[in-house]
């Protein structure tokens, strides 16, 4: 598997998300944006107030993705020795990302998963190199490769 196509890919996916973000954000202010010249129900000044929370939940969620992006642009994907930030370490059972926390997703075939440095895992496969093995959780993982 090649690692900088895994962190490109990865790197398109977040792109499409702050694109996707900004586009409900544009959304959502339209529905905030009452014309005070129309007659006003209690109703229209709900959903305003709704569609004003949408608005802040978005802009969250976008001003964490773009500093998750710009994370992982900077982030060292050169070849590892041992299991640490930038790192794909495999297993029999997953190909752990370190550096960058993600849900479990396939690509290449393969069961990835990104952690980040401060997940309860992270101390557990730090510093490991090819043929260590490591618990978490009750599951116990041998390292067949690091890149």
């Amino acid at each position: 598997m090649n690692k900088i196509d895994l962190k490109e890919s990865i790197i398109e996916s977040k792109k499409q998300l702050i694109s996707e973000l900004k586009e409900k954000i544009a959304s959502s202010l339209t529905m905030v944006d009452i014309d005070e010249s129309d007659t006003i129900d209690p109703e229209d000044l709900s959903h305003q107030s709704e569609s004003l929370e949408l608005k802040n939940l978005f802009e969250q969620k976008l001003k964490r993705a773009e500093i998750e992006l710009d994370s992982l642009i900077h982030m060292d994907f050169s070849e590892k020795n041992e299991a640490d930030k930038g790192a794909l370490v495999s297993t029999e059972s997953f190909h752990f990302l370190i550096g960058y926390a993600t849900m479990p997703f396939e690509f290449d075939g393969k069961r990835i998963i990104g952690i980040s440095v401060d997940s309860p895992i992270y101390p557990h496969i730090k510093g490991k190199i090819v043929g260590d093995n490591f618990s978490y959780s009750e599951n116990k993982y041998k390292i067949l490769k690091i890149q």
